[in-house]
C-alpha cells in the first residue's frame, strides 16, 4: 500500500511541477507502453476495481520484463500482488513477492523492507500466523526499515500475536508503536490495544476503543481497516456471548458483523460472506430478526446460514 501511495504521491507532483514548467524550456519526454498501463492500473486501484488491476498490473510486469529494468519490475510484481490480496488470491499475491525478491537478489540489490511487510501481511490475511510472524520479525530484527515501515509491521506483528493469544509479544509491539508517536498511527495503536483488553477480558473497554478505532478509520476514509477494527469487535462479542451467555453481547455481535459484512460486501472483500453469516447467526440467537433479514438480503439465497 505504502509503495502505492508513494507512486501515486509522486505522479501528483510530476503533474504539477510540468504545470509550472514552460513548455519551450523542456520536451515531454515519450510516455512508454509500461508507463501508460501503469497509470491506467493506479487509476483502476484508486477506483477499488481490482480485478481490472490485477489484469493491467499483469500487463505492466510483461512491460517491465520487456525493458528489463530491474526496479520497474519489483514495483510491478508489488503492485499485482497488492491488488491480488485485495481479491483474496493469497497463494498468487505470494507468488508475486517472492518472484520479485527473486529479482532484487538477481540484480544485487538491497533488502526492500515493503516488500517483506507486503509478504508477512499476505500471510496474515490468509491465516498463516507462524509464516507471517516470522517474516515480519525478520523485517524488524534486520533494522533496515525506515520508521513508517517499522510501525506497519510492529501493528500488523501485533495483530499476528493478538491471533495467537501471544500476549507479552503484543505488549511489546505497542509498547513499540506508543514510543514511535512520530510516525505510528493512532488508530493502530488503539487497535493493539483493544485487542489486548479483549484477551484480558475487559470486554466492555475493548468494545469502546474498537469503536473508536472505527471512527478514525472512517475519517482516514481507511474503510477496510474500518471493517477490520468492526470485525474484531464482533469477534469479540462474540466470544463473550458464549462464555457468559449474555444476551447483549450477542447483539452487540450482530451488530459489529453485519456493518462488516456489508460494508466489505461493497468491495467484493472475500471476508464479507463470513462476517455476515456469522452477523447471521448472532442475529438469530439474540432475537434480532430484522438484523438478520437485513444480512440474507445481502449474502446470495446459497450461502445464508440455515
Amino acid at each position: 500500500m505504502s509503495r502505492l501511495s508513494m507512486l501515486l504521491g509522486l505522479l501528483a507532483v510530476a503533474l504539477a511541477l510540468g504545470g509550472c514548467a514552460g513548455t519551450a524550456e523542456r520536451e515531454q519526454a515519450a510516455i512508454s507502453k509500461r508507463e501508460t498501463l501503469d497509470r491506467s492500473a493506479r487509476l483502476a486501484f484508486e477506483k477499488a476495481q481490482y480485478s481490472q488491476a490485477v489484469t493491467l498490473y499483469a500487463a505492466v510486469v510483461q512491460a517491465a520484463l520487456a525493458e528489463d529494468s530491474p526496479a520497474s519490475i519489483i514495483d510491478a510484481r508489488f503492485n499485482l500482488a497488492l491488488c491480488q490480496t485485495y481479491l483474496g488470491d493469497y497463494d498468487a499475491a505470494l507468488t508475486q513477492t517472492e518472484w520479485a525478491d527473486a529479482e532484487r537478489q538477481r540484480r544485487g540489490l538491497p533488502v526492500d523492507p515493503e516488500l517483506q511487510l507486503l509478504a508477512g501481511t499476505i500471510h496474515y490475511r490468509a491465516g498463516r500466523l507462524e509464516m507471517a510472524k516470522s517474516t515480519l520479525s525478520a523485517l524488524l530484527q534486520a533494522g533496515e526499515a525506515g520508521p513508517a515501515t517499522r510501525a506497519r509491521a510492529h501493528f500488523v506483528a501485533g495483530l499476528v500475536a493478538a491471533d495467537l493469544a501471544a500476549l507479552p509479544a503484543l505488549r511489546e509491539h505497542i509498547a513499540a508503536l506508543r514510543e514511535g508517536t512520530a510516525v505510528a498511527s493512532r488508530a493502530d495503536y488503539l487497535e493493539l490495544q483493544a485487542s489486548l483488553l479483549g484477551l484480558e477480558g475487559d470486554i466492555d473497554s475493548a468494545l469502546r476503543l474498537l469503536d473508536q478505532v472505527a471512527d478514525l478509520r472512517r475519517v482516514e476514509r481507511d474503510y477496510r481497516g474500518m471493517t477490520r477494527a468492526l470485525a474484531s469487535a464482533g469477534g469479540i462479542a462474540e466470544q463473550a456471548g458464549r462464555l457468559q451467555a449474555a444476551g447483549n453481547y450477542l447483539q452487540a455481535a450482530g451488530n459489529y458483523l453485519y456493518r462488516a459484512g456489508r460494508s466489505a460486501a461493497q468491495r467484493d472483500d472475500p471476508q464479507a460472506r463470513d462476517w455476515l453469516r456469522r452477523a447471521i447467526n448472532a442475529g438469530a440467537r439474540s432475537g434480532d430478526t430484522a438484523l438478520v433479514r437485513e444480512a440474507e438480503a445481502i449474502l446470495p439465497p446459497a450461502e445464508a446460514p440455515r
